[in-house]
């Protein structure tokens, strides 16, 4: 399945706070309801380490499986790395440390924490009201226009989220995530040459910004712009070899494209595999497009099987169109995306 930056890519702004990284999310929010091994990080640049190495970092909000514990520190395998117990909460009380510091120090900051903590669990609309309460605050923490954007947006109010990247553009930050979050949400509302100048314009402050390069292969991709496309995952793929949904892409592109020229079932499998690896096979949209992958080279029984798991944990919208290529692979057909009406 075709997976649409429109929804997955979060970037978050950290500006104009020390000591805060600017940093980007590619993982749909977390839901509401998680496993006690679930932890949130509620400092801005937790380190996760290797001994005295520092392996990554993850930013405040970040959701967290922990499988084990040594005195301190949490063990997180998907990082492999451990997390210091000062860094982390269990996810069922994360709102209740943010709340007890708004009420210990009511600041545009503290507000402002609380509002990511609660995009994390899905909560968007209280979540606007506290980067909104940040923002009475404080005017120039552009990072909570940002923030109240990316949730404006998943609530699907798509002008006030423009608005807010305009808000934080004209500020002056020239980050190349707020311009690819204005693209987005211009995206939404079918303004795509807007759209792709602000993808572009990304590009132009950081040509090495994975995220521009996939939106705007997501952008081309749905314009039926293939060769474009393709260029423009390949280039994703360079900077970041483990952006799962830009190996999903342009795996979705070689397994369904229309044009039998640009298919390449076999690289589709690679592709997509690698990308499923990365979500722990986890996820519907890359489970399906490995299916599509498989059918493409022929290996209908690998494309039935990886289509039946990803109906397994597909949510209803999604679950519809995978059945119907579910019943291609079983009379052992490949799926074609239709062609795009370019209105010639």
């Amino acid at each position: 399945m075709f997976r649409s930056s429109l929804y997955l890519i979060v970037v978050c702004l950290s500006c104009g706070i020390p000591g805060i990284p600017i940093c980007a999310q590619d993982a749909p929010p977390a839901p509401p309801e998680l496993p006690d091994n679930r932890v949130m990080v509620i400092t801005w640049d937790a380190e996760l380490k290797s001994g005295q190495t520092i392996v990554t970092r993850r930013p405040l909000g970040a959701v967290l499986e922990v499988s084990d514990e040594n005195g301190p520190w949490r063990w997180v395998a998907a990082a492999k790395g451990w997390i210091h117990e000062t860094d982390v909460v269990p996810v069922a009380v994360a709102i209740e440390h943010f709340d007890a510091k708004v009420d210990a120090e009511p600041s545009s900051q503290t507000f402002h924490e609380r509002g990511i903590a609660r995009v994390a669990l899905g909560q968007h609309e209280t979540a606007v009201d506290d980067f909104s309460e940040a923002l009475k605050r404080d005017e120039k923490n552009l990072a909570a226009a940002n923030d109240r954007g990316n949730a404006w947006r998943q609530l699907g109010k798509v002008d006030e989220a423009i608005a807010d990247f305009t808000l934080v553009i004209d500020g002056g930050v020239k980050h190349p995530g707020v311009f690819v979050n204005r693209g987005l949400a211009r995206q939404m509302k079918d303004l795509t040459e807007p759209a792709l100048a602000d993808f572009n314009a990304a590009i132009e402050i950081d040509p090495k910004f994975a995220p521009a390069w996939e939106a705007g292969g997501s952008a081309r991709l749905e314009l039926g712009e293939y060769t474009k496309a393709y260029r423009n995952f390949r280039r994703a793929i360079e900077i970041d070899g483990n952006f799962a949904r830009a190996l999903n892409n342009l795996a979705w592109l070689l397994a369904a494209c229309p044009e039998e020229h640009y298919r390449d079932g076999a690289e589709a499998v690679r592709l997509a595999t690698k990308a499923s690896e990365l979500a722990g096979f986890q996820d519907a949209g890359f489970l399906d497009t490995l299916a599509a992958a498989h059918a493409e080279s022929g290996q209908f029984e690998q494309a039935v099987s990886r289509a039946r798991e990803a109906i397994e944990i597909a949510d209803d919208e999604r679950k519809a169109a995978i059945q119907k290529r579910l019943q291609l692979y079983e009379d052992r057909q490949p799926y074609r995306e239709p062609p795009v009406d370019k209105g010639v």
